[in-house]
């Protein structure tokens, strides 16, 4: 399919301006409310990816935590070389402008960094072997030309912008992923002036680890099967970016814990009709929740305004026939 490359059309522009609203939205705590759209649309094509693309425009959200001297954990950060991934850190008694040193273990060689890098500590139950390397050296060099090209720098260095990118990621969760990130390539391809010249390298980055589910941490967005948490308790206590669910199915069949701290969008495809009749009786809208982008919805969409709890790990699901066909695109 050959796309216009005119001016970007409405329906693309809600899509992006979206994704950095609610991306930009807090992460919440249990029991605090996190908002979820539900978006009506005569055809999800093209949305995902540039809903993606718009949240990347939005503030990374990391947590923060005091370090303690001599405490030692695993985290997800850099590892003083070119790659992202899981490491046994040691916070060490050096100290850089009064602020504690972290040091990397990592077999053979030891890396001294400085604990304004950014890190997450990993929940209980995060696999050991997490740790393997998910770049290679071209991918590395292409990430840092990208970086050095961008006319205002996001970030100190291309490091830190990477890191930030990887460690408060877009999830996109439910069925027809490889049509998702078909579109992706597309648009990438075809109109690549939809997409912010400043995230583009997070949205062109394509390695098949993006489709597991162990690799949460290491790479800008992850795509994910509607079961890929059940026997992953870990994975529902990280806290994405923005969580975008390609269809009212993925959403209605989730694990109600999962990624529930983040803000969400739904979207819900009206040439699935059982779809559109389920999300209108079981979605209550919320007036109360007030959005600028509501007054810029394009013709033809449909927005409902949730307010979901954020739940503790329980492992409750939302009940749904098993029999009951799949959405698609």
């Amino acid at each position: 399919m050959t796309l216009p490359r005119s001016s970007i059309p409405p329906w693309a522009s809600f899509a992006s301006y979206l994704g950095s609203e609610l991306a930009s939205c807090s992460n919440v705590q249990v029991g605090e409310h996190r908002p979820t759209i539900f978006l009506s649309v005569p055809t999800g094509q093209f949305l995902a990816p540039l809903i993606v693309a718009g949240a990347f425009s939005a503030t990374p959200k990391l947590e923060s935590h005091e370090p303690k001297l001599g405490e030692s954990f695993r985290a997800a950060g850099f590892d003083g070389e070119s790659q992202v991934r899981d490491l046994e850190v040691k916070v060490v008694s050096e100290r850089f402008f009064d602020t504690p040193d972290v040091l990397f273990y990592e077999g053979p060689a030891n890396y001294k960094r400085k604990f304004d890098r950014p890190l997450i500590r990993l929940p209980e139950g995060v696999p050991d072997d997490r740790s393997v390397k998910v770049l290679t050296e071209k991918d590395w060099q292409i990430i840092t030309r990208e970086f050095k090209r961008f006319k205002e720098k996001p970030a100190e260095s291309a490091e830190v912008w990477w890191t930030l990118h990887c460690l408060s990621p877009v999830v996109i969760i439910g069925e027809s992923l490889e049509y998702v990130d078909k579109q992706r390539v597309e648009l990438l391809r075809d109109v690549p002036d939809w997409i912010d010249e400043r995230v583009r390298p997070l949205v062109a980055y394509s390695k098949p680890g993006v489709y597991s589910a162990d690799r949460l941490l290491h790479y800008p967005y992850s795509y994910l099967t509607i079961d890929a948490d059940k026997k992953r308790p870990w994975m529902r206590m990280l806290k994405p970016r923005l969580v975008v669910y390609t269809s009212w199915r993925a959403y209605y069949r989730r694990v109600r814990s999962a990624f529930s701290s983040s803000p969400a969008v739904v979207l819900v495809n009206r040439r699935v009709q059982r779809s559109e009749v389920e999300a209108a009786a079981l979605v209550y809208h919320d007036p109360s929740v007030k959005f600028e982008f509501l007054k810029r919805i394009p013709a033809g969409f449909g927005v409902r305004v949730s307010l979901d709890v954020s739940e503790p790990d329980d492992g409750r699901m939302y009940g749904i026939d098993e029999e009951q066909d799949s959405e698609s695109y």
